[in-house]
């Protein structure tokens, strides 16, 4: 399951950028809410065929809203960063959340590392401070932007904290009745980000058009990975599945080489390089 999500997740990033070239990230975030919303909603009823609530302690389902609300808030970031940065880049940033779910493992779970972990923290940190320096190359599609930079590392926190929560809350709850918290998350934060944007809600429904059905694409296979992602996590060992998964940037990088021709300068692939490598470190254990 956890190599499914790899997979899918490097393909729906390269489909969002694909997508997010002509569409705005209020545009996405209004179709994914539009179309992920009945999904949530009918795994949440379906849930209920399987426990009974009473059953359900309520710091483990405070847990899970927890989790609901930094991982899609993340995913609101992750499409700011996507709109001014290549996914090369921004993806390979945001898929070193493992680092934040480590070091919080150890200050707030009491885990331990390996010496190997410890440099792969350190790598990624590097690989990080080193783009904060750099523009990226005038001969990209889509230039590494200041403002990318920002939204990444907001989103790789947001992410590192989504995963710490998942983590918990999975060890009771049953994988349907957690992605079915979603349903009670998504429309709070949804109504936050465009009232947080100024625009009428109206005008974030982008008409229908080919773009609107890539982001649809870009939406189901990534919804499909985050079932798989979830479900790799409920029945493996945390430590394991999140840097297995967070490998993605290798089919990501790739996918956006041959099919949207993003070029980096060569400092800019070292850096990039880096932060992979540092995934990679991580995931020894």
């Amino acid at each position: 399951m956890a190599l499914l999500a790899v997979f899918l997740y490097g393909i729906s990033q390269v489909i969002g950028k694909f997508a997010i070239r002509t569409l705005t990230p209020p545009n996405m975030v209004t179709i994914n809410f539009l179309f992920t919303m009945p999904v949530y909603i009918a795994l949440l009823l379906g849930s209920f065929l399987f426990i009974e609530l009473g059953d359900v302690r309520l710091s483990y389902v405070i847990m899970g809203l927890l989790a609901a609300v930094f991982g899609r808030a993340g995913y609101y970031t992750y499409l700011e960063a996507l709109k001014s940065g290549p996914v090369m880049v921004v993806g390979s940033i945001t898929a070193a959340y493992p680092a934040i779910i480590t070091v919080l493992a150890i200050t707030v779970l009491g885990e331990t590392i390996t010496a190997t972990q410890g440099v792969g923290i350190t790598v990624i940190l590097l690989g990080m401070i080193g783009l904060s320096f750099s523009r990226g190359s005038t001969g990209s599609i889509s230039e590494f932007t200041r403002a990318s930079l920002i939204f990444s590392i907001i989103t790789l926190l947001l992410w590192g904290a989504w995963g710490i929560f998942a983590k918990v809350a999975l060890t009771e709850l049953p994988v349907l009745f957690y992605l079915g918290l979603y349903t009670v998350v998504l429309p709070p934060l949804y109504l936050v980000y465009i009232r947080q944007k100024d625009m009428p809600m109206k005008s974030t429904i982008p008409k229908w058009s080919f773009p609107v059905m890539i982001s649809i694409v870009a939406v189901a296979i990534g919804q499909i990975g985050m079932v798989a992602d979830t479900t790799a996590v409920s029945l493996g060992s945390a430590a394991v599945v999140f840097p297995l998964i967070a490998s993605y940037p290798i089919v990501m990088i790739l996918l956006a080489f041959i099919f949207l021709k993003e070029r980096l300068s060569l400092r800019d692939e070292m850096l990039v390089l880096a932060v992979v490598l540092g995934v990679v470190l991580i995931s020894t254990v």
